[in-house]
């Protein structure tokens, strides 16, 4: 694996290293907003203050091919086949030729943060992928799965957040339990993956200062709980729950590569999961969708892979030219910063080469959350209706996260 300059964040730093972290997130922030307001559409995506981003990366197609965010110093495109051959071309690397992440240094994240070049994700995904692609064995069974989701409603009718309160607890415990987590340790834990979500945004745009530090000690933490997972299944495995660490060990995969693949899936599958739940919920609640057969798995199956291929999971994705290339009429120069809005369709990702060390590793347990949930709440919950407008988190360009959903269940 190559080194990457990943800038950890300790929970407990003197004051002055503090103000130091909170210095850079300012000054990133402050030339983001600088250049949206000399009219860089990239840079408004990359503010994350408004709702719907639509008017901007249209605003980046209408620019052709490549747009040149020239204050950001990136090439960023919206084409789709354009796209389609920067997720896939090796002279485009997750990394740049040194194995550091682009801007590190102006983006801060946790050490721990699954940073991978092309081909150890390529090596992690060959070993994942006979297990992921087969999730029965896992004990995924539909009448455990929906126990979660019924969460009780308010007894009088009243509004409550869909997201915060019913589906992210539900789809972080559900990859805890994948990951073969016992029930007595889901509860504190599912609190963790929900604070790791902001470190998928951190990657593009600086959160503020708070949630920097909570999401990088968040994501240390469960990268601690993954390793513990790892060593309990490999010294008394017939002892704990089936899941997907102890079917990796099982395989003879080495525990080492057994954390790696678990921190990308706890960390990088939740909060896209539970967007991708929420996306389609809205989308089955208005007067073209088809609540009441969410209820059945094909049909929720086929309404989450909609809403993925509608709304990707991940917005936006970052590769550093390895050498100069020319592609969609353009030169790039190798160590130039490119950026895809928008990526491909769903089920073009399949080659971990094509996206990020988060979606590509997570997103068979991305869909297999999101269709659980979707189905489950569309069987307990026949009555929800939404109930207000829904608050988008700000500053989540990538994955676009939901700060609240008001909706009732009579």
């Amino acid at each position: 694996m190559s080194a990457t300059t990943t800038v950890e964040v300790p929970a407990a730093r003197p004051d002055d290293e503090i103000r130091e972290f909170g210095r850079r997130l300012q000054l990133t922030r402050a030339g983001i907003w600088f250049a949206g307001n000399q009219g860089d559409p990239y840079a408004m995506i990359l503010r994350a203050t408004d709702d719907d981003s639509a008017p901007w990366e249209e605003r980046i197609r209408a620019h052709g091919t490549w747009f040149r965010s020239d204050l950001l110093g990136a090439w960023v495109t919206a084409d789709p086949a354009v796209t389609g051959r920067v997720l896939s071309d090796p002279r485009f690397g997750t990394l740049d030729r040194a194995g550091h992440r682009p801007d590190a240094g102006l983006l801060p994240i946790a050490a721990e943060f699954p940073e991978y070049e092309r081909p150890e994700l390529a090596r992690l995904h060959a070993l994942a992928a006979p297990v992921l692609s087969d999730t029965a064995p896992l004990g995924v069974e539909r009448a455990e799965a929906d126990a979660p989701v019924l969460a009780r409603p308010p007894a009088d009718g009243a509004a409550f957040d869909l997201v915060g309160d019913v589906v992210r607890p539900y789809v972080g415990a559900l990859v805890l339990r994948l990951l073969g987590a016992g029930e007595g340790e889901r509860a504190e834990a599912v609190r963790l993956l929900t604070r790791c979500g902001p470190q998928l945004d951190a990657r593009f745009t600086p959160q503020t200062l708070a949630v920097a530090r909570d999401s990088a000690a968040a994501v240390r933490e469960v990268a601690a709980l993954v390793r513990e997972l790892v060593v309990r299944e490999a010294t008394t495995g017939a002892d704990r729950p089936a899941g997907l660490i102890a079917a990796l060990l099982g395989r003879g995969v080495a525990p080492r590569d057994v954390e790696r693949i678990g921190l990308v899936l706890a960390v990088g599958a939740p909060e896209p999961a539970a967007t991708a739940v929420a996306n389609t919920v809205r989308a089955l609640l208005s007067g073209s969708g088809d609540w009441a057969n969410a209820r059945h798995a094909p049909a929720a199956s086929a309404a989450v892979d909609r809403t993925l291929l509608v709304r990707p999971p991940a917005r936006l994705e970052r590769r550093v030219a390895h050498e100069d290339v020319r592609l969609g009429g353009r030169r790039i120069r190798a160590d130039d910063q490119v950026v895809t809005v928008a990526p491909a369709a769903p089920d073009a990702p399949r080659d971990v080469s094509r996206t990020g060390p988060h979606l590509g590793l997570a997103l068979p347990v991305v869909r297999l959350a999101a269709t659980t949930a979707v189905s489950a709440l569309a069987g307990a919950l026949p009555g929800l209706k939404a109930a207000g407008p829904v608050l988008m988190r700000p500053r989540s360009p990538v994955v676009r996260s939901y700060a609240r959903f008001p909706v009732t269940a009579h």
